[in-house]
């Protein structure tokens, strides 16, 4: 691990997502459709974050502080854009995202309007942990996330992943410094953001599977599945660090700086192509088709 980054730099990005197979991550229907269930709700999700540290903007005063932030919006906000466009070829294969979007927004809608925003920056920085958590796993070999895939879509997602543990803090500083902190109510809001993102992506990863047509098939979804969730799955390899969160004395920047996110950053400071960073960093792996 390497210390904490000084600045927080936006990178507008632009990925050709048009022609990359469906089952982009190794061939996985289980595998790629997850990352596909979570990909459909980072927009509004991101618009959501983006309000709940604006509705404390103005009363931050450190001008450090207030540069991270400004780069926070402009992050979240490329990310949107980012997967915005993914969302378009996902309705092109089927999946009902327009109907998707708009529970999601429902969704948000009864947060804001019923949610204090203090909590509501609670919730936003837990699922900063939860994303950073993911993004520093995006970049760990040994979790295998993206070792076959589509070399656009890893693009895609390590520059998000990149960025999400650039910017792992800053909600977590606003909600601490700013906006009064509390840990029963940080606390809490990872258990109820966890929560909220099994409730809103399960149902949509198995619709994406039923417009796949493999619902029928129970050995290639537990194949899938125990990737995710088995013993050494991506996603349980990642417990302790989410676990931190728990910790009275916890701070993001606790797990420093990967040092793959550093080379990533290095690479792509070179030549400002995500692709070439990518593979670069983690070297050209051969991409699995469905079979």
């Amino acid at each position: 691990m390497t210390a904490r980054i000084d600045h927080i730099i936006p990178r507008k990005m632009h990925f050709d997502v048009h022609d990359v197979p469906v089952w982009w991550n190794g061939g996985d229907p289980v595998v790629t459709r997850f990352f596909d269930a979570l990909s459909v709700h980072f927009p509004d999700g991101e618009r959501f974050f983006i309000q709940s540290v604006r509705n404390y903007q103005d009363c931050i005063t450190d001008p450090k502080m207030k540069d991270d932030v400004k780069a926070f919006f402009r992050q979240e906000a490329q990310h949107g854009i980012v997967h915005d466009r993914y969302n378009a070829v996902m309705a092109a294969q089927g999946v009902k995202v327009d109907k998707i979007i708009s529970r999601m927004r429902s969704l948000l809608g009864l947060t804001q309007k019923h949610l204090p925003i203090k909590y509501q920056l609670a919730l936003t920085a837990a699922f900063e942990h939860i994303t950073a958590t993911l993004g520093e796993g995006f970049m760990d070999e040994k979790a295998e996330m993206f070792r076959d895939a589509d070399p656009v879509m890893r693009a895609m997602f390590l520059w998000h992943g990149v960025e999400e543990v650039e910017h792992k803090a800053v909600a977590y500083d606003v909600y601490e410094q700013v906006a009064g902190g509390g840990y029963f109510t940080r606390a809490s809001a990872l258990i109820v953001g966890t929560a909220l993102v099994h409730v809103v992506v399960g149902p949509v990863l198995w619709h994406m599977l039923k417009v796949d047509g493999v619902t029928g098939r129970p050995l290639l979804l537990a194949r899938g599945l125990y990737r995710l969730y088995g013993p050494n799955g991506m996603l349980t390899r990642l417990l302790l660090p989410y676990l931190a969160w728990f910790r009275p004395d916890f701070h993001p920047w606790d797990s420093g700086m990967p040092e793959k996110v550093s080379a990533w950053l290095a690479e792509y400071e070179r030549h400002a192509d995500p692709l070439e960073a990518s593979r670069r960093v983690f070297g050209d792996a051969p991409v699995a088709r469905p079979e």
